[in-house]
């Protein structure tokens, strides 16, 4: 039978707390925090490797079939708040019994790990935050689009030593009793008037929260930072876009910057004890075209981000996308992973794109394990492609060229002209975008890895699992006389793209989503489940999109499938159990733990609230 509880606030509270049970968290080593987690989950990932893995074992292939609901609750409160612009993507964190949530809207509620019960939730009381409304007019710009909510996205909480760790709008940091729920300090991190926040979870290491901000899309410069996880005091901030003469990086941009926005980090911080090193992954510049960004490679932007973890100072970077104008940034967790490569063991740091491809660096130095090599790509001066592209001799994750690159010869876009395709060769999905026609290209917007989704690194197999999203866009830059008259906080201004219509092409036949097993010892794709969108062929009976991030244990593929919890086996990616039909569709990654020898499940659906746990009955 499953439990349904909705939780409710006294209105006129900030925190929500009925006397029921007591919430005690400890000092958390480092040996805590790196170890493979089993029955508690401390970390927004796991372990501060970023690996998504459990050891748990009471859940096997052969008894998932067995997996009932064994409560469920609706996250919510009578006070009225803002809804992320994403909606809620977090994981949950559990310890000894408690199990600590993060709701859509920013609330924090502590449960009971085996009933769901209430134990208090924390009100951030985001409706009284007042947001910018950013428009984009003009029939040859495109339609108006307003940005309405104070975060991108909620997407999980830390904790130690008798604290849990949040971000609030507008674009706080916030630590809160464990016991209470009760803020104890608050820090003002990112400004919403920049179009700033706080999307990536926080991460607890070394006494300190590990963060960074997001928001770059609205035109705002982004950071990376760490503050005291006592007192919540910045401790060291590093500029994603370097500003000042002599800086690292500064040679890489062309000044002075007519914009000085991008490199947002969406996902949780990786570190490495052993080396004392924080990873990033660091997303695009800002604006998308590149008319008035000039030429350059632009770091520390579209890449993987090493900082010392104790100054903030960079220890090295390595960049994926150069110059990019596809929005084919890395915005999942780096992974820590240990891998075989040419018959030697290697720390490694494995990250994928949203152009699908995916690179294996070495953790101490950023140099490639798994071969780069620089191919030019196709060239354009007026948005200043960089002339070459770093493509890893690893499979993709999705194809590189358009389907049928022969029957584009008989299409025209909806101006009227040729599309300009991508070709299948490496590299031949950064295909130059200008005002001079639709370019179409699967490097990203929305198609490739990551797309803030968590991956999963299975230490005891050697399997990295991604979801991935093949499609393709057909994009057109907004001429750049009409770029140059918006003003900088404008959203026109900021992605000055249009989109086409590819319906009638032979792309719209490949739309949909995969699993798939990648190795980052041999940089091989082993197998892929391949799921269309509906009416795209054949698979399309089956088209329950895998969405949210994956989770791993004990040979089984946690993921969400549409509104089903579904469990994949690792080994070949075969379908071994799949939820009831659950109230809507589940964007936040699986997490998983034990409470008196029971294994749970569990699965957030940030749309309407609702957080489920399955067991073994």
């Amino acid at each position: 039978m499953v439990t349904v509880l909705t939780l409710t606030a006294v209105a006129a509270a900030h925190v929500c707390l009925p006397a029921r049970g007591a919430v005690s968290i400890p000092a958390l080593q480092t040996s805590d925090l790196t170890a493979t987690p089993t029955d508690n989950w401390i970390t927004q990932e796991g372990n501060l490797a970023g690996n998504r893995y459990s050891g748990l074992t009471d859940i096997s292939a052969s008894n998932v079939h067995g997996l009932t609901a064994a409560w469920h609750v609706v996250l919510r409160s009578d006070m009225p708040e803002q809804p992320s612009l994403e909606g809620g993507e977090a994981p949950q964190l559990e310890y000894n019994g408690t199990l600590f949530a993060e709701d859509g809207s920013g609330r924090v509620y502590a449960l009971n790990a085996a009933t769901g019960a209430q134990i208090w939730m924390y009100e951030p009381h985001n409706a009284k935050v007042a947001i910018p409304t950013y428009t984009r007019s003009g029939a040859a710009i495109g339609s108006t689009i307003k940005i309405t909510g104070p975060i991108a996205a909620t997407r999980g909480l830390a904790m130690d030593d008798g604290m849990i760790y949040a971000d609030e709008p507008p674009g706080k940091a916030v630590a809160l009793a464990a016991a209470t729920g009760r803020p104890v300090w608050s820090t003002q991190v990112a400004s919403p008037l920049l179009a700033q926040s706080l999307s990536a979870a926080p991460v607890y290491y070394d006494g300190m929260i590990l963060g960074a901000t997001s928001g770059g899309d609205g035109g705002a410069a982004c950071f990376a930072f760490a503050l005291n996880a006592r007192t919540g005091k910045l401790l060291w901030k590093f500029d994603v876009i370097p500003d000042n003469p002599g800086d690292p990086g500064y040679g890489t941009w062309t000044h002075p910057l007519a914009f000085d926005g991008g490199g947002a980090m969406w996902a949780a911080a990786t570190v490495d004890p052993a080396n004392g090193l924080v990873y990033f992954g660091t997303g695009n510049p800002i604006p998308y075209s590149g008319f008035l960004r000039g030429p350059g490679s632009e770091h520390f932007t579209a890449g993987t981000l090493a900082l010392h973890a104790s100054t903030g100072k960079l220890a090295w970077f390595f960049q994926e996308v150069h110059h990019d104008m596809w929005d084919a940034d890395q915005s999942q967790q780096p992974m820590l992973a240990t891998v075989t490569h040419d018959g030697q063991r290697r720390d490694a740091i494995v990250s994928a794109e949203k152009d699908g491809l995916w690179y294996v660096l070495d953790a101490t130095t950023g140099r490639p394990i798994i071969p780069v090599t620089e191919v030019p790509v196709q060239q354009d001066a007026a948005v200043h492609t960089y002339p070459t592209q770093p493509i890893p001799q690893t499979d993709p994750l999705i194809p590189e060229g358009v389907p049928d690159p022969a029957a584009w010869t008989k299409l025209t876009a909806p101006d009227g002209k040729p599309y300009n395709i991508a070709s299948s060769a490496p590299g031949g999905e950064f295909v130059a975008v200008d005002s001079n026609g639709y370019a179409v290209t699967a490097a990203g917007l929305g198609s490739g890895a990551s797309g803030n989704k968590p991956a999963s690194f299975d230490p005891t197999t050697g399997l990295m699992i991604e979801e991935t999203w093949p499609g393709f866009s057909a994009l057109e830059a907004v001429p750049q006389s009409e770029v140059s008259q918006m003003n900088y906080f404008n959203i026109g201004a900021v992605f000055n793209y249009e989109y086409g219509s590819l319906n009638g092409t032979p792309a719209a036949s490949v739309s949909g989503t995969r699993l798939e097993a990648i190795d980052p010892s041999t940089g091989k794709l082993l197998w892929e489940v391949t799921r269309l969108a509906p009416g795209t062929g054949a698979a399309s009976k089956t088209a329950t999109p895998f969405v949210g991030g994956v989770l791993v244990s004990n040979g089984i593929i946690w993921t969400n499938a549409g509104s089903h919890l579904q469990a994949l086996s690792e080994k070949a990616g075969k379908l071994l159990w799949s939820s009831p039909e659950l109230p809507s569709d589940s964007d936040s990654p699986p997490t998983t733990y034990a409470v008196n020898g029971t294994q749970y499940v569990t699965t957030f659906l940030g749309l309407t609230g609702d957080l489920y746990a399955f067991a073994l009955p």
